[in-house]
Protein backbone atom coordinates (compact mmCIF):
# COMPACT_ATOMS: atom_id res chain seq x y z
CA UNK A 1 0.00 0.00 0.00
CA UNK A 2 1.69 3.37 -0.92
CA UNK A 3 1.69 5.53 1.90
CA UNK A 4 0.30 9.19 1.28
CA UNK A 5 -2.66 7.01 -0.39
CA UNK A 6 -3.19 4.56 2.48
CA UNK A 7 -3.17 7.59 5.05
CA UNK A 8 -5.86 9.27 2.89
CA UNK A 9 -8.16 6.49 3.25
CA UNK A 10 -7.43 6.41 6.37
CA UNK A 11 -8.41 9.07 7.85
CA UNK A 12 -10.98 9.59 5.27
CA UNK A 13 -13.89 8.15 7.37
CA UNK A 14 -12.79 10.34 9.92
CA UNK A 15 -13.12 13.47 8.01
CA UNK A 16 -16.87 11.76 6.43
CA UNK A 17 -17.50 11.44 10.18
CA UNK A 18 -16.63 15.50 11.18
CA UNK A 19 -18.91 16.71 7.80
CA UNK A 20 -21.89 14.45 8.53
CA UNK A 21 -21.85 15.61 12.52
CA UNK A 22 -21.13 19.58 11.72
CA UNK A 23 -21.76 20.12 7.88
CA UNK A 24 -24.84 17.98 7.52
CA UNK A 25 -26.08 17.82 11.22
CA UNK A 26 -26.52 14.00 10.68
CA UNK A 27 -27.26 11.84 14.01
CA UNK A 28 -24.53 9.66 15.85
CA UNK A 29 -25.84 6.49 15.10
CA UNK A 30 -26.37 7.51 11.19
CA UNK A 31 -23.27 8.26 11.05
CA UNK A 32 -21.58 5.72 12.86
CA UNK A 33 -23.33 3.21 10.49
CA UNK A 34 -21.87 5.22 6.86
CA UNK A 35 -18.44 5.68 8.23
CA UNK A 36 -18.36 1.46 9.53
CA UNK A 37 -19.61 0.58 6.25
CA UNK A 38 -17.00 2.76 4.45
CA UNK A 39 -14.36 2.01 6.46
CA UNK A 40 -15.05 -1.92 5.69
CA UNK A 41 -15.22 -0.99 1.79
CA UNK A 42 -11.75 0.07 1.99
CA UNK A 43 -10.65 -2.18 4.01
CA UNK A 44 -11.68 -4.99 1.72
CA UNK A 45 -10.78 -3.30 -1.34
CA UNK A 46 -8.17 -1.22 -0.72
CA UNK A 47 -6.26 -2.70 1.99
CA UNK A 48 -6.79 -6.53 0.90
CA UNK A 49 -8.48 -7.71 3.61
CA UNK A 50 -10.78 -10.66 3.52
CA UNK A 51 -14.00 -9.82 3.61
CA UNK A 52 -15.48 -12.86 6.31
CA UNK A 53 -12.88 -11.47 8.48
CA UNK A 54 -14.22 -7.32 8.44
CA UNK A 55 -17.76 -9.33 8.93
CA UNK A 56 -16.51 -10.68 12.26
CA UNK A 57 -14.23 -8.41 13.43
CA UNK A 58 -17.41 -6.36 13.30
CA UNK A 59 -19.17 -8.57 15.03
CA UNK A 60 -16.58 -9.03 17.51
CA UNK A 61 -16.49 -5.07 17.75
CA UNK A 62 -20.67 -4.98 18.56
CA UNK A 63 -19.92 -7.55 21.29
CA UNK A 64 -16.55 -5.70 22.69
CA UNK A 65 -18.97 -2.47 23.08
CA UNK A 66 -21.44 -4.44 25.72
CA UNK A 67 -20.25 -2.76 28.67
CA UNK A 68 -21.02 0.67 27.25
CA UNK A 69 -23.50 -0.22 24.50
CA UNK A 70 -25.67 -2.38 27.23
CA UNK A 71 -24.55 0.27 29.88
CA UNK A 72 -26.36 2.73 27.56
CA UNK A 73 -29.85 0.32 27.63
CA UNK A 74 -29.62 -0.18 30.93
CA UNK A 75 -29.51 3.74 32.33
CA UNK A 76 -32.22 4.50 29.71
CA UNK A 77 -34.22 1.88 31.02
CA UNK A 78 -33.62 3.15 35.13
CA UNK A 79 -33.84 6.96 33.91
CA UNK A 80 -37.04 6.14 31.75
CA UNK A 81 -38.77 3.68 35.02
CA UNK A 82 -37.73 6.91 37.31
CA UNK A 83 -39.39 9.08 35.59
CA UNK A 84 -42.65 7.47 34.91
CA UNK A 85 -42.85 6.72 38.65
CA UNK A 86 -42.05 10.42 39.56
CA UNK A 87 -38.51 9.65 41.42
CA UNK A 88 -36.64 11.27 39.09
CA UNK A 89 -38.94 14.78 39.22
CA UNK A 90 -38.20 14.62 43.45
CA UNK A 91 -34.73 14.08 43.18
CA UNK A 92 -34.62 17.09 40.42
CA UNK A 93 -36.51 19.02 42.98
CA UNK A 94 -33.88 18.25 45.47
CA UNK A 95 -31.06 19.05 43.96
CA UNK A 96 -32.41 22.75 42.83
CA UNK A 97 -32.01 23.46 46.71
CA UNK A 98 -28.45 22.43 47.23
CA UNK A 99 -25.86 24.98 47.03
CA UNK A 100 -27.41 27.63 50.07
CA UNK A 101 -27.43 30.80 47.48
CA UNK A 102 -23.94 31.00 46.24
CA UNK A 103 -23.19 30.75 42.76
CA UNK A 104 -19.97 29.05 43.08
CA UNK A 105 -21.61 26.26 45.35
CA UNK A 106 -24.18 25.67 43.48
CA UNK A 107 -22.28 25.20 40.14
CA UNK A 108 -19.36 22.45 41.68
CA UNK A 109 -21.91 21.18 44.13
CA UNK A 110 -24.31 20.46 41.66
CA UNK A 111 -22.48 19.80 38.52
CA UNK A 112 -19.02 18.73 40.05
CA UNK A 113 -19.76 16.87 42.85
CA UNK A 114 -23.46 15.17 41.91
CA UNK A 115 -22.66 15.01 38.49
CA UNK A 116 -19.25 12.92 39.09
CA UNK A 117 -21.14 10.59 41.57
CA UNK A 118 -25.00 10.79 38.98
CA UNK A 119 -22.15 9.05 36.16
CA UNK A 120 -20.09 7.37 38.50
CA UNK A 121 -23.21 4.71 39.22
CA UNK A 122 -24.72 4.94 35.27
CA UNK A 123 -27.13 8.18 35.68
CA UNK A 124 -26.74 10.79 33.09
CA UNK A 125 -26.07 14.58 34.42
CA UNK A 126 -26.72 15.69 30.89
CA UNK A 127 -30.66 14.22 30.72
CA UNK A 128 -30.71 15.00 34.66
CA UNK A 129 -29.21 18.71 35.52
CA UNK A 130 -30.07 20.94 32.86
CA UNK A 131 -33.50 21.51 34.50
CA UNK A 132 -31.99 22.34 37.39
CA UNK A 133 -29.20 24.61 36.73
CA UNK A 134 -32.30 26.58 34.85
CA UNK A 135 -34.47 26.92 37.50
CA UNK A 136 -31.59 27.92 39.39
CA UNK A 137 -31.55 30.89 37.02
CA UNK A 138 -28.62 30.46 34.16
CA UNK A 139 -29.16 30.95 31.22
CA UNK A 140 -29.54 27.95 28.94
CA UNK A 141 -26.18 27.78 26.89
CA UNK A 142 -24.88 27.43 30.91
CA UNK A 143 -27.47 25.11 31.85
CA UNK A 144 -26.29 22.95 28.95
CA UNK A 145 -22.87 23.50 29.34
CA UNK A 146 -22.57 22.45 32.81
CA UNK A 147 -23.57 18.95 32.87
CA UNK A 148 -21.85 18.15 29.79
CA UNK A 149 -18.01 19.80 30.61
CA UNK A 150 -19.31 18.09 33.92
CA UNK A 151 -20.57 14.76 32.40
CA UNK A 152 -17.23 12.87 33.85
CA UNK A 153 -14.93 15.75 35.85
CA UNK A 154 -11.99 12.30 36.08
CA UNK A 155 -12.90 11.44 32.21
CA UNK A 156 -12.22 7.74 32.45
CA UNK A 157 -13.95 6.33 35.72
CA UNK A 158 -17.91 6.99 34.67
CA UNK A 159 -20.13 4.30 34.51
CA UNK A 160 -18.68 2.30 37.36
CA UNK A 161 -15.11 2.59 35.69
CA UNK A 162 -16.70 0.71 31.71
CA UNK A 163 -14.43 2.86 30.14
CA UNK A 164 -10.92 1.77 32.19
CA UNK A 165 -12.39 -2.10 31.97
CA UNK A 166 -12.30 -1.56 28.21
CA UNK A 167 -9.19 -0.08 28.09
CA UNK A 168 -7.76 -2.93 30.36
CA UNK A 169 -8.91 -5.29 28.12
CA UNK A 170 -8.08 -3.20 24.67
CA UNK A 171 -4.54 -2.71 26.46
CA UNK A 172 -3.51 -6.24 27.52
CA UNK A 173 -4.73 -7.67 23.58
CA UNK A 174 -2.00 -5.70 21.92
CA UNK A 175 0.87 -4.92 24.40
CA UNK A 176 1.00 -6.53 27.81
CA UNK A 177 -1.69 -7.76 30.67
CA UNK A 178 -2.30 -5.17 32.50
CA UNK A 179 -4.69 -5.79 35.57
CA UNK A 180 -7.68 -3.56 35.74
CA UNK A 181 -6.27 -1.18 38.53
CA UNK A 182 -2.60 -1.36 37.28
CA UNK A 183 -4.47 0.46 34.53
CA UNK A 184 -6.81 2.94 36.82
CA UNK A 185 -3.43 3.80 38.38
CA UNK A 186 -2.11 5.17 34.95
CA UNK A 187 -5.05 7.01 34.34
CA UNK A 188 -5.18 8.34 37.64
CA UNK A 189 -1.93 10.49 37.98
CA UNK A 190 -3.49 12.98 35.10
CA UNK A 191 -6.52 13.32 37.32
CA UNK A 192 -5.52 16.19 39.78
CA UNK A 193 -4.73 18.89 37.12
CA UNK A 194 -7.37 17.45 34.80
CA UNK A 195 -10.38 17.53 37.40
CA UNK A 196 -8.99 20.83 39.24
CA UNK A 197 -8.68 22.51 35.05
CA UNK A 198 -12.87 21.04 34.67
CA UNK A 199 -13.76 22.57 37.87
CA UNK A 200 -12.25 25.95 37.09
CA UNK A 201 -13.66 26.24 33.16
CA UNK A 202 -17.36 25.25 35.33
CA UNK A 203 -16.99 29.17 36.73
CA UNK A 204 -15.49 30.71 34.10
CA UNK A 205 -18.45 29.12 31.89
CA UNK A 206 -20.88 30.12 33.86
CA UNK A 207 -19.71 33.64 34.81
CA UNK A 208 -16.65 34.88 33.49
CA UNK A 209 -13.83 36.09 35.34
CA UNK A 210 -15.92 37.81 37.52
CA UNK A 211 -17.46 34.52 38.88
CA UNK A 212 -14.08 32.52 38.90
CA UNK A 213 -12.17 35.17 40.99
CA UNK A 214 -15.00 35.58 43.51
CA UNK A 215 -14.39 35.23 47.01
CA UNK A 216 -15.28 31.93 46.95
CA UNK A 217 -14.74 30.89 43.42
CA UNK A 218 -11.07 30.20 42.11
CA UNK A 219 -10.72 28.11 46.42
CA UNK A 220 -14.02 26.37 45.37
CA UNK A 221 -12.88 24.97 42.48
CA UNK A 222 -9.28 24.02 43.33
CA UNK A 223 -10.56 22.17 46.53
CA UNK A 224 -13.08 20.43 44.67
CA UNK A 225 -10.66 19.47 41.63
CA UNK A 226 -7.80 18.64 44.05
CA UNK A 227 -10.22 16.30 45.81
CA UNK A 228 -11.51 14.45 43.18
CA UNK A 229 -7.98 13.92 41.94
CA UNK A 230 -6.60 12.72 45.13
CA UNK A 231 -9.74 10.12 45.81
CA UNK A 232 -8.51 9.02 41.98
CA UNK A 233 -5.27 8.22 43.07
CA UNK A 234 -6.30 6.52 46.21
CA UNK A 235 -8.74 4.30 44.48
CA UNK A 236 -6.52 2.99 41.91
CA UNK A 237 -2.75 3.32 43.35
CA UNK A 238 -3.51 2.75 47.04
CA UNK A 239 -6.98 0.84 46.73
CA UNK A 240 -8.41 -1.71 44.00
CA UNK A 241 -11.36 0.44 44.02
CA UNK A 242 -11.11 1.75 40.04
CA UNK A 243 -14.54 0.55 39.30
CA UNK A 244 -16.03 3.08 42.33
CA UNK A 245 -13.31 5.96 41.64
CA UNK A 246 -16.37 8.49 40.37
CA UNK A 247 -18.92 6.94 42.97
CA UNK A 248 -15.97 7.74 46.22
CA UNK A 249 -14.37 11.06 44.23
CA UNK A 250 -18.20 12.31 44.04
CA UNK A 251 -18.83 11.68 47.88
CA UNK A 252 -15.92 12.75 49.06
CA UNK A 253 -16.26 16.28 47.19
CA UNK A 254 -20.06 16.31 48.35
CA UNK A 255 -18.63 15.77 51.98
CA UNK A 256 -15.82 18.17 51.36
CA UNK A 257 -18.22 21.13 50.38
CA UNK A 258 -20.51 20.53 53.37
CA UNK A 259 -17.52 20.83 55.26
CA UNK A 260 -16.38 24.05 53.79
CA UNK A 261 -20.15 25.39 54.12
CA UNK A 262 -20.18 24.54 58.26
CA UNK A 263 -16.77 26.06 58.54
CA UNK A 264 -17.69 29.37 56.98
CA UNK A 265 -21.71 28.95 58.79
CA UNK A 266 -23.83 28.88 55.77
CA UNK A 267 -26.38 26.86 54.89
CA UNK A 268 -25.84 24.21 52.28
CA UNK A 269 -29.72 24.07 51.30
CA UNK A 270 -31.69 27.16 49.91
CA UNK A 271 -35.43 25.62 49.73
CA UNK A 272 -36.20 29.47 49.03
CA UNK A 273 -35.41 28.54 44.98
CA UNK A 274 -38.70 26.03 45.32
CA UNK A 275 -41.97 27.23 43.72
CA UNK A 276 -45.59 25.70 44.10
CA UNK A 277 -45.03 23.19 41.48
CA UNK A 278 -42.31 21.85 43.35
CA UNK A 279 -43.64 21.75 46.61
CA UNK A 280 -46.45 19.52 44.78
CA UNK A 281 -44.23 17.67 43.85
CA UNK A 282 -42.44 17.27 47.09
CA UNK A 283 -45.75 16.05 48.48
CA UNK A 284 -46.39 13.01 45.89
CA UNK A 285 -42.78 11.07 46.98
CA UNK A 286 -39.82 11.26 50.13
CA UNK A 287 -36.87 11.62 49.00
CA UNK A 288 -36.06 8.03 50.67
CA UNK A 289 -38.41 6.69 48.67
CA UNK A 290 -36.73 8.60 45.00
CA UNK A 291 -33.58 7.43 45.68
CA UNK A 292 -34.19 3.68 45.94
CA UNK A 293 -33.13 2.25 42.67
CA UNK A 294 -29.56 4.29 43.44
CA UNK A 295 -29.21 3.22 46.77
CA UNK A 296 -29.77 -0.69 45.83
CA UNK A 297 -27.12 0.08 42.68
CA UNK A 298 -24.74 1.62 44.69
CA UNK A 299 -25.30 -1.24 47.64
CA UNK A 300 -24.76 -3.71 44.53
CA UNK A 301 -21.59 -2.40 43.44
CA UNK A 302 -19.69 -1.90 46.39
CA UNK A 303 -20.78 -5.53 47.79
CA UNK A 304 -19.56 -7.10 44.11
CA UNK A 305 -16.50 -4.68 44.29
CA UNK A 306 -15.47 -4.56 47.34
CA UNK A 307 -15.43 -7.81 48.99
CA UNK A 308 -12.68 -10.16 47.44
CA UNK A 309 -15.04 -13.38 47.13
CA UNK A 310 -17.37 -11.83 45.51
CA UNK A 311 -15.47 -9.60 43.10
CA UNK A 312 -13.11 -12.97 42.27
CA UNK A 313 -15.98 -15.21 41.44
CA UNK A 314 -17.77 -12.65 39.14
CA UNK A 315 -15.02 -11.03 37.69
CA UNK A 316 -12.32 -13.62 37.54
CA UNK A 317 -14.18 -17.04 37.60
CA UNK A 318 -17.46 -16.33 36.08
CA UNK A 319 -15.85 -14.39 33.14
CA UNK A 320 -18.01 -15.95 30.43
CA UNK A 321 -15.23 -16.11 27.53
CA UNK A 322 -16.83 -16.11 23.94
CA UNK A 323 -14.74 -17.33 21.21
CA UNK A 324 -16.26 -15.40 17.85
CA UNK A 325 -15.45 -18.03 14.91
CA UNK A 326 -11.03 -17.94 13.98
CA UNK A 327 -10.86 -14.91 15.79
CA UNK A 328 -7.56 -14.94 17.04
CA UNK A 329 -8.80 -13.75 21.25
CA UNK A 330 -11.14 -14.47 23.60
CA UNK A 331 -13.79 -11.84 25.05
CA UNK A 332 -14.59 -11.84 28.75
CA UNK A 333 -18.00 -11.19 29.13
CA UNK A 334 -18.38 -10.94 32.83
CA UNK A 335 -21.69 -10.74 32.63
CA UNK A 336 -22.87 -10.71 36.18
CA UNK A 337 -19.72 -8.29 36.88
CA UNK A 338 -21.08 -5.41 34.61
CA UNK A 339 -22.48 -2.33 35.66
CA UNK A 340 -25.82 -3.25 33.16
CA UNK A 341 -26.24 -5.84 34.99
CA UNK A 342 -26.31 -4.32 38.48
CA UNK A 343 -28.28 -1.44 36.63
CA UNK A 344 -30.89 -3.91 35.47
CA UNK A 345 -31.28 -5.57 38.70
CA UNK A 346 -31.47 -2.69 40.92
CA UNK A 347 -34.46 -1.27 38.48
CA UNK A 348 -36.24 -4.79 38.91
CA UNK A 349 -35.83 -4.59 42.99
CA UNK A 350 -36.63 -1.12 42.97
CA UNK A 351 -40.63 -1.52 41.33
CA UNK A 352 -41.85 -3.11 44.35
CA UNK A 353 -41.69 0.67 46.33
CA UNK A 354 -43.39 2.49 43.56
CA UNK A 355 -46.95 1.13 43.09
CA UNK A 356 -48.13 3.08 40.59
CA UNK A 357 -50.84 1.69 37.43
CA UNK A 358 -49.38 1.28 34.06
CA UNK A 359 -45.83 2.41 34.59
CA UNK A 360 -44.42 -0.69 33.53
CA UNK A 361 -45.64 -0.19 30.15
CA UNK A 362 -45.01 3.24 29.79
CA UNK A 363 -41.63 2.87 30.67
CA UNK A 364 -41.14 -0.29 28.45
CA UNK A 365 -43.61 2.08 25.58
CA UNK A 366 -40.64 5.11 25.81
CA UNK A 367 -37.87 2.39 26.72
CA UNK A 368 -38.27 0.80 23.16
CA UNK A 369 -38.64 4.69 21.52
CA UNK A 370 -35.77 6.19 23.37
CA UNK A 371 -32.96 3.32 23.35
CA UNK A 372 -31.99 1.87 20.44
CA UNK A 373 -30.44 4.57 18.38
CA UNK A 374 -28.23 5.75 21.50
CA UNK A 375 -27.24 2.28 22.02
CA UNK A 376 -26.69 1.26 18.26
CA UNK A 377 -24.43 5.09 18.36
CA UNK A 378 -22.49 3.25 20.84
CA UNK A 379 -21.48 -0.05 19.72
CA UNK A 380 -20.99 1.05 15.82
CA UNK A 381 -17.92 2.93 16.60
CA UNK A 382 -16.64 -0.41 18.28
CA UNK A 383 -17.22 -2.67 14.85
CA UNK A 384 -15.06 0.18 13.01
CA UNK A 385 -12.24 0.00 15.19
CA UNK A 386 -12.27 -3.69 14.98
CA UNK A 387 -11.98 -3.17 11.28
CA UNK A 388 -9.54 -1.27 11.51
CA UNK A 389 -7.40 -3.34 13.69
CA UNK A 390 -8.12 -6.35 11.78
CA UNK A 391 -7.42 -4.41 8.32
CA UNK A 392 -5.19 -6.95 5.98
CA UNK A 393 -5.89 -9.94 7.72
CA UNK A 394 -6.18 -12.36 5.00
CA UNK A 395 -7.46 -16.39 6.13
CA UNK A 396 -4.81 -19.01 4.89
CA UNK A 397 -6.64 -22.42 3.49
CA UNK A 398 -6.51 -24.22 6.99
CA UNK A 399 -9.12 -21.15 7.89
CA UNK A 400 -6.08 -19.55 10.10
CA UNK A 401 -6.25 -15.60 10.72
CA UNK A 402 -2.95 -14.37 9.25
CA UNK A 403 -1.27 -11.03 10.67
CA UNK A 404 0.37 -8.67 8.12
CA UNK A 405 2.94 -7.24 10.69
CA UNK A 406 3.95 -10.94 11.38
CA UNK A 407 7.26 -10.67 9.12
CA UNK A 408 6.64 -14.77 8.73
CA UNK A 409 3.37 -14.84 6.78
CA UNK A 410 5.10 -12.63 3.89
CA UNK A 411 2.22 -10.38 3.71
CA UNK A 412 2.26 -6.58 3.09
CA UNK A 413 2.64 -4.93 6.50
CA UNK A 414 1.48 -1.70 5.11
CA UNK A 415 -1.84 -3.31 4.27
CA UNK A 416 -3.03 -2.72 8.26
CA UNK A 417 -4.30 0.83 8.84
CA UNK A 418 -2.63 0.48 11.96
CA UNK A 419 0.35 -0.31 11.08
CA UNK A 420 0.38 2.33 8.69
CA UNK A 421 -0.53 4.94 10.49
CA UNK A 422 2.11 4.39 12.96
CA UNK A 423 4.64 3.95 10.86
CA UNK A 424 3.75 7.48 9.14
CA UNK A 425 3.04 9.35 12.92
CA UNK A 426 6.60 7.48 14.52
CA UNK A 427 8.74 10.06 12.61
CA UNK A 428 7.39 12.50 15.11
CA UNK A 429 9.53 10.94 17.23
CA UNK A 430 9.47 12.40 20.75
CA UNK A 431 6.92 14.96 19.94
CA UNK A 432 4.24 11.86 18.99
CA UNK A 433 3.08 11.56 23.00
CA UNK A 434 1.74 14.92 22.36
CA UNK A 435 -0.47 13.77 19.27
CA UNK A 436 -2.03 11.24 21.41
CA UNK A 437 -4.20 12.71 23.53
CA UNK A 438 -5.55 14.65 20.64
CA UNK A 439 -6.47 11.62 18.60
CA UNK A 440 -8.70 10.69 21.55
CA UNK A 441 -10.54 14.06 22.01
CA UNK A 442 -11.39 13.77 18.13
CA UNK A 443 -12.24 10.38 18.44
CA UNK A 444 -14.41 11.16 21.41
CA UNK A 445 -16.20 13.97 19.48
CA UNK A 446 -16.99 11.62 16.79
CA UNK A 447 -18.16 8.70 18.15
CA UNK A 448 -19.41 10.70 21.79
CA UNK A 449 -17.74 8.25 23.92
CA UNK A 450 -14.20 8.16 25.74
CA UNK A 451 -14.91 4.30 25.61
CA UNK A 452 -15.29 3.95 21.61
CA UNK A 453 -11.87 6.41 21.34
CA UNK A 454 -10.20 3.86 23.07
CA UNK A 455 -11.42 0.46 21.39
CA UNK A 456 -10.46 3.26 17.84
CA UNK A 457 -7.03 3.89 18.74
CA UNK A 458 -5.41 2.42 21.58
CA UNK A 459 -3.97 -0.71 19.36
CA UNK A 460 -2.36 2.58 16.98
CA UNK A 461 -0.69 4.28 20.04
CA UNK A 462 0.63 1.29 21.38
CA UNK A 463 2.41 0.21 17.88
CA UNK A 464 3.38 3.55 17.38
CA UNK A 465 4.94 3.51 20.90
CA UNK A 466 6.86 0.84 20.46
CA UNK A 467 8.04 1.96 17.18
CA UNK A 468 9.80 4.89 19.01
CA UNK A 469 10.39 3.71 22.72
CA UNK A 470 7.60 5.75 24.57
CA UNK A 471 5.83 4.22 27.41
CA UNK A 472 2.91 2.47 25.48
CA UNK A 473 0.55 2.46 28.23
CA UNK A 474 0.66 6.27 29.52
CA UNK A 475 0.23 7.43 25.28
CA UNK A 476 -2.66 5.11 25.46
CA UNK A 477 -4.19 6.16 28.66
CA UNK A 478 -3.86 9.96 27.42
CA UNK A 479 -5.58 8.97 24.50
CA UNK A 480 -8.68 8.01 26.83
CA UNK A 481 -8.60 11.18 28.65
CA UNK A 482 -8.49 12.55 25.48
CA UNK A 483 -11.83 11.08 24.28
CA UNK A 484 -13.29 11.76 27.94
CA UNK A 485 -12.64 15.75 27.70
CA UNK A 486 -14.38 15.14 24.43
CA UNK A 487 -17.83 15.57 26.54
CA UNK A 488 -18.51 19.05 25.99
CA UNK A 489 -18.05 19.01 22.54
CA UNK A 490 -19.91 15.74 21.60
CA UNK A 491 -23.21 16.71 19.41
CA UNK A 492 -25.24 13.42 21.13
CA UNK A 493 -24.59 14.53 25.00
CA UNK A 494 -24.68 18.29 23.95
CA UNK A 495 -28.40 17.72 22.16
CA UNK A 496 -29.16 15.65 24.78
CA UNK A 497 -28.56 18.43 27.46
CA UNK A 498 -30.66 20.58 25.25
CA UNK A 499 -33.69 18.56 24.56
CA UNK A 500 -34.84 18.27 27.51
CA UNK A 501 -35.19 22.08 28.42
CA UNK A 502 -36.26 22.41 25.10
CA UNK A 503 -33.39 24.79 23.80
CA UNK A 504 -32.40 22.59 20.58
CA UNK A 505 -29.81 24.81 18.12
CA UNK A 506 -27.92 26.09 21.32
CA UNK A 507 -25.60 23.51 20.35
CA UNK A 508 -23.01 25.50 18.07
CA UNK A 509 -23.04 28.07 20.80
CA UNK A 510 -22.11 25.38 23.75
CA UNK A 511 -19.38 23.97 21.72
CA UNK A 512 -17.84 26.75 20.88
CA UNK A 513 -17.19 27.62 24.92
CA UNK A 514 -16.60 23.93 25.27
CA UNK A 515 -13.86 24.23 22.08
CA UNK A 516 -11.33 26.45 24.28
CA UNK A 517 -11.90 24.29 27.78
CA UNK A 518 -11.34 20.55 25.58
CA UNK A 519 -8.09 22.45 23.87
CA UNK A 520 -6.54 23.50 26.85
CA UNK A 521 -7.40 20.36 28.93
CA UNK A 522 -6.24 18.32 26.06
CA UNK A 523 -2.83 20.45 25.63
CA UNK A 524 -2.48 19.66 29.51
CA UNK A 525 -2.90 16.23 29.55
CA UNK A 526 -0.77 15.65 26.40
CA UNK A 527 1.97 18.03 28.35
CA UNK A 528 1.62 15.21 31.54
CA UNK A 529 1.74 12.61 28.20
CA UNK A 530 5.44 13.78 26.94
CA UNK A 531 7.12 13.73 30.52
CA UNK A 532 5.52 10.67 31.12
CA UNK A 533 6.34 9.03 27.77
CA UNK A 534 10.07 8.77 28.20
CA UNK A 535 12.64 8.92 31.69
CA UNK A 536 12.69 12.71 32.51
CA UNK A 537 14.94 14.84 30.51
CA UNK A 538 16.10 18.10 30.05
CA UNK A 539 15.15 18.12 26.72
CA UNK A 540 11.37 17.44 27.25
CA UNK A 541 11.39 19.28 30.35
CA UNK A 542 12.25 22.31 28.27
CA UNK A 543 9.58 21.12 25.27
CA UNK A 544 6.43 21.11 28.31
CA UNK A 545 8.32 24.81 29.72
CA UNK A 546 8.53 25.76 26.32
CA UNK A 547 5.30 25.01 25.40
CA UNK A 548 3.16 26.38 28.43
CA UNK A 549 5.62 29.49 28.26
CA UNK A 550 3.95 30.13 25.31
CA UNK A 551 0.22 29.39 25.77
CA UNK A 552 0.42 31.42 28.63
CA UNK A 553 2.06 34.13 26.99
CA UNK A 554 -0.70 33.98 24.42
CA UNK A 555 -3.28 33.67 26.33
CA UNK A 556 -2.10 36.65 28.36
CA UNK A 557 -1.77 38.91 24.80
CA UNK A 558 -5.11 37.78 24.27
CA UNK A 559 -6.80 39.14 27.62
CA UNK A 560 -5.19 42.36 27.53
CA UNK A 561 -6.10 43.30 23.55
CA UNK A 562 -9.76 42.24 25.22
CA UNK A 563 -9.10 44.53 28.22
Amino acid sequence: MDSILGFILIIFPIVLALVLLIFMKKAADVTGVIVWFVTLVIAIIAFQTDIGIVLIASIVGIVKSFPISLMVATSILMMTYMQETGALQRLIVFFKTLGGGSRPMQILLISFGLGLFLVGIGATPVSMLPPVMLALGFSPMVAVALPSIGYDPLTTFALLGVPAVVFTGEYSTWATDVTLQQAGAVFAWFMPLVSMGIAVAMLWIAGGKKLLLSRDGLILASICGLTAGFVAIVCNVVLPLTTLTNVFAGAAVLLVLFIFNRIRRKPLLDRGILDEKDFNVEGEMSIYRASIPWVILVILSLVTNLIPQIFQLLFVDLDFPVQLGSYPGVIKLRLLWQAYTLMLISTLISIPFFKKRDVLNRTISSFIKRAPRPVLAAAIFFAMAEVMNFSGWVVDPSGTWLDPTDLSNSLDPTNNMIFLLASLTAGLGLLYPLLAPFMGLLGGFISGSETSAIAMFTKYHVETSNLIGASSIHVAASNGIGGGLASVLSPAKIQNAAAVIDQIGIEGEVIRYGLVVAILMTLVTALLTLLWAFPLNILTVGIVVGITGGVGLLGGLVFWMRR
